[in-house]
C-alpha cells in the first residue's frame, strides 16, 4: 500500500510540476511584449487540467486507506509525509502565480467578456436594492 502511494504522489508531483511549468511559461508571456500569445497553451492547459483529475481521484482512493493507519505507522512512513508536503507546496505555488497571471490578463483586457466579474458585484448600492427588493 506504501509503495503504491507514494508512486502516485511522485506520478501527482510530476503532473503538477508540468502545471507549473505552464504556468511560469504563461507567465513570462503575459510580461512580454506580446501577452495575447498566452492563449496559444490553452489546448496543453485542458490536457494537463484532465491529468491533473485524474492522478486527483487515484491519491483520493490511497488517502482513505492511509487515514486508516495509526498515526505511529504513518510517523513511519516519512517519504509519503514529504510527498505530500512538496505536492501541497507546489500547488499553492502554481495557485498563486495563476492568479497573478488572471490579474494581468485582465489588465491586458484579454478576459472573455463571459468571465469578468458583474459591475453589480462591487457596487454596494445595487447589493444593496436587491435586499430590498427581495425581503418584501
Amino acid at each position: 500500500m506504501q509503495n503504491s502511494l507514494i508512486n502516485e504522489l511522485n506520478e501527482h508531483l510530476t503532473i503538477c510540476g508540468e502545471a507549473y511549468d505552464l504556468v511560469q511559461k504563461e507567465n513570462r508571456i503575459l510580461n512580454s511584449p506580446t501577452p495575447r500569445d498566452a492563449y496559444a497553451h490553452a489546448d496543453r492547459r485542458k490536457e494537463l487540467l484532465e491529468r491533473v483529475t485524474g492522478s486527483m481521484v487515484r491519491v483520493k482512493a490511497h488517502k482513505a486507506l492511509w487515514g486508516q493507519l495509526s498515526p505511529a505507522e504513518r510517523a513511519k512512513s516519512m517519504d509519503v509525509s514529504n510527498l505530500i508536503k512538496q505536492n501541497m507546496d507546489l500547488i499553492m505555488k502554481t495557485v498563486m502565480l495563476d492568479r497573478e497571471n488572471e490579474k494581468m490578463i485582465l489588465q491586458h483586457g484579454m478576459a472573455p467578456p463571459d468571465r469578468l466579474p458583474s459591475s453589480r458585484q462591487n457596487n454596494p448600492t445595487a447589493v444593496a436594492g436587491m435586499y430590498q427588493r427581495h425581503s418584501t
